[in-house]
């Protein structure tokens, strides 16, 4: 490791340089990089003068405005947006809009985009989710009116598709920290009564107030810098502290953190300086500001100093593509119930009061549908930065360094900003300003440290990409965006058509209407026996099931096994144990909707001849991706929370459905797949189905394949259907014992598919069980693909089964 020790040059020298870069566009190496790179952008971020701020409308802007800083990192997996901007918060639909749009421009996935807000007040705020909610209450949206949020998008678009252009090789990460002195000071004193006494706001101006200890912060400041060599590319600074000196001044300025920031790109101009918030929802610089105008500039130095510390004890280590590993952990915080409440109150408050609390409504709506927050962690080499949502009290930061003390631990609060303030478990019973307007409970605290806890010890895979399906197509060279996957993932979907035929086009489709010929009525759902065309030629028939007082649930499509009883075996009315799927989702509290296969059940009957369909198998498809159609437009379900589930027969077409429908979010197949160069019938089953894929060429299945009999050889594998459905989750069910669907051939097919899965940060999204047991699904293994459901929809379910 190298220890950075630099000369600093003079302010003018330093500003006529400054001053000479066109835009700070550097100019990288227009080759195309095959290792690790990192490409820069900034962009204005000042809305025009006349817009609303968070709390006031704009009358003019500083010299230094607003900006949207960032970098797009690639080489390893799909490309990694950090982006730090300064407005006070971007939540809820906002962040969700923000992260798909920056994601399309650096040709990646949302999930791989942290965007975060550096909090200053004098500052935009966004969350459209909280728009919709005032506009369609017949109310001004104020400062969430969104149009200027549409500029910034498009300007940071342009930002980041001109960037990679100029990316630089990235061989080396610095970091670095020191520690700030008199800038931050805690904001809440307790009494004696164990409550709070005192509030230190960002400007305090009574001095015995002033007067009291500094009390717990982060003093650190922390750098994590980017360099080609010798010269640096990006420099990102960490630090928790409230951004303000004094605001509510109408004038858009990014306060003295946006200052600092500044000096630190006047001393080291050949580097981009992107500052991101800690968790600094309880820090403030109440104790050594009293509002005084001069304040904002000695803030500014304090905090530049510290940078410029930390700077000096940089240290460099080499980075390579497999020291560079990203992952995220859902959260789905407990929500005050309380929060409910705005929405009635919002009709009589003022602006302001709707700027602070209408996120915290929008929030609340999402998490009652078990919209779920991830937070993020990069790995580089040793260093680590998490990316974590709303206000978080400082104690989370220093947590999580003291979690991995080994490691350079930096922390970028400010994320999704609907959950607001998120305190400690020990700051609700003592209250104070942050807690009474936090929309969280105490319950927060657990949920965010196991989270941090699990990414900060996660091993790195460490890992060079030796999975063919990520290399490009006759290359060794690893993909690098997520058009170059679009393509790869084209050419199997165009190999999958070539057995399986093509899907009918899905335009002008309207939703079926639903012909009921029976209903049951149980204690915790209503069983719908239901029929509906699904096209001019076929129709579906189909159990429904509806939990009694069901609103916006999770839905599962729940397909059959290999059975004349067709859906009547998932409701558990054959006579093998273990298969009522449908009847046990339904009493969890899912909506589900059962369908029969053509040839089985109420379609016992079905001509493969005449419904114009290339296979069986499309047509089942074709029949399942109706099914989601109604579940989708029900209200009783949410249309974002609709998962598949299989077994056997049910378990391959569950991968076949998902790989061709974007809607279904989730998949669990049991007894369902193995490489199709496992499956194995035997010496005598391949005589009587004309060769070992035989079994797979009948016409309820792939008929096209009678055409490579006896020694088929098919242009696509499950592997390529599971590649298909990545990074959705998926759970697979491999009993050792299965005589239909080869275990080796299931763990092989795992081992190549882990590294997708790893490369585009998801892991844990590839689940796979093998249970001792034979061509079955045990309770034991339905427990844990339940909760596997469960998990990943944020759904408490509202029964138990017995076995669980």
């Amino acid at each position: 490791m190298t220890k950075i020790k630099r000369p600093i040059p003079s302010i003018l020298c330093l500003l006529c340089l400054f001053l000479s870069m066109p835009a700070l566009a550097w100019q990288g190496n227009k080759e195309k990089l095959t290792g690790l790179s990192v490409a820069v952008f900034d962009v204005d971020a000042t809305p025009p003068v006349g817009s609303l701020l968070a709390y006031d409308r704009m009358e003019n802007r500083d010299d230094l405005g607003l900006r949207a800083k960032g970098i797009v990192l690639s080489g390893s997996g799909l490309p990694i947006v950090l982006c730090a901007v300064d407005w006070i918060g971007i939540g809820n639909e906002s962040q969700d809009a923000f992260k798909a749009h920056l994601a399309k421009a650096a040709s990646t996935i949302p999930s791989r985009v942290a965007i975060h807000t550096v909090h200053q007040h004098d500052a935009p705020i966004s969350d459209w989710g909280a728009e919709k909610i005032l506009v369609d209450a017949g109310l001004d949206p104020q400062a969430f009116e969104s149009s200027f949020d549409h500029v910034l998008l498009n300007r940071l678009e342009e930002a980041i598709e001109t960037a990679l252009t100029e990316a630089q090789p990235l061989s080396h990460v610095g970091t670095g920290k020191a520690i700030v002195e008199k800038v931050a000071s805690n904001r809440r004193i307790i009494g004696a009564d164990g409550k709070v006494q005192y509030f230190r706001s960002s400007s305090t101006q009574d001095p015995q107030i002033r007067d009291f200890p500094e009390g717990l912060i982060d003093p650190e400041v922390s750098l994590i810098s980017f360099w080609n060599g010798d010269q640096p590319i990006a420099v990102l600074s960490y630090y928790a502290v409230h951004p303000q000196s004094y605001y509510l001044t109408k004038v858009a300025n990014p306060d003295f953190p946006g200052i600092a920031r500044y000096l630190r790109q006047l001393a080291v101009p050949e580097a981009l300086h992107v500052h991101f918030n800690g968790a600094g929802a309880n820090i403030a610089a109440g104790k050594y500001n009293d509002g005084s105008k001069i304040n904002r500039k000695l803030l500014a130095e304090r905090l530049a100093a510290g940078m410029e510390k930390a700077w000096e004890n940089t240290r460099k280590q080499a980075l390579n593509p497999q020291d560079v590993f990203w992952q995220q952990e859902p959260l789905l915080l407990p929500a005050n119930e309380a929060i409910a409440k705005i929405e009635q109150e919002m009709h009589l408050q003022n602006p302001r009061w709707l700027t602070n609390n209408m996120q915290k409504l929008t929030w609340y709506k999402r998490q009652q549908l078990g919209k779920k927050i991830d937070i993020s962690c990069l790995t580089l080499g040793d260093a680590r930065i998490l990316h974590l949502p709303g206000e978080l009290f400082v104690e989370y930061q220093l947590a999580a360094k003291a979690v991995r003390p080994d490691l350079s631990v930096a922390m970028a609060a400010y994320g999704d900003y609907g959950p607001f303030y998120i305190g400690t478990a020990a700051a609700y019973p003592e209250q104070g300003y942050e807690i009474n307007a936090s929309p969280v409970t105490a319950e927060a605290e657990p949920v965010i440290l196991e989270a941090i806890k699990k990414l900060l010890h996660q091993p790195n895979p460490g890992q060079a990409v030796t999975s063919p399906y990520l290399l490009q197509r006759e290359s060794d060279v690893p993909i690098r965006s997520l058009e170059e996957w679009k393509e790869k993932k084209k050419d199997w979907q165009h190999k999958v058509a070539s057995i399986m035929g093509t899907l009918p086009s899905r335009e002008h489709l309207s939703v079926p209407r639903l012909t009921y010929s029976d209903s049951l009525v149980e204690s915790s759902f209503t069983r719908h026996q239901v029929s509906f065309p699904s096209d001019e030629r076929n129709k579906v028939t189909a159990y429904l099931y509806v939990p009694h007082q069901s609103k916006n649930r999770p839905a599962m499509l729940v397909l059959h096994s290999t059975g004349e009883g067709g859906k009547k075996i998932v409701d558990g009315q054959g006579p093998l144990e273990n298969r009522g799927i449908a009847r046990e989702l339904a009493e969890r509290g899912y909506v589900v909707m059962a369908p029969d296969y053509p040839s089985f059940g109420e379609q016992r009957n079905h001509d493969f001849s005449r419904d114009g369909f290339p296979s069986g198998t499309l047509l089942g498809v074709w029949n399942h991706m109706r099914c989601v159609d109604v579940l989708g437009q029900m209200p009783e379900v949410d249309s974002d929370r609709i998962g598949v589930i299989g077994h056997s027969l049910g378990g391959h077409n569950a991968l076949f459905a998902a790989a061709h429908d974007q809607r279904i979010k989730a998949v669990v197949s049991s007894c369902g797949w193995t490489p199709f160069e496992f499956y194995d019938i035997g010496e005598e089953g391949s005589k009587k189905y004309g060769g070992r894929l035989g079994p797979w060429a009948q016409e309820r299945y792939m008929p096209a394949i009678k055409n490579q009999l006896p020694d088929a050889r098919l242009p696509f594998d499950f592997t390529d259907i599971i590649a298909l459905i990545a990074p959705r989750p998926v759970f697979t069910n491999a009993p050792l014992q299965d005589s239909n669907f080869s275990v080796a051939g299931v763990k092989s097919g795992i081992d190549r598919l882990a590294p997708v899965y790893r490369w585009m940060g998801f892991p844990d999204n590839l689940q796979v069980r093998y249970p001792d047991a034979g061509h079955d699904f045990p309770p034991e293994t339905r427990k844990e693909a339940y909760a596997f459901l469960d998990k990943y929809f944020g759904f408490d379910p509202i029964n138990k089964l017995p076995f669980e």
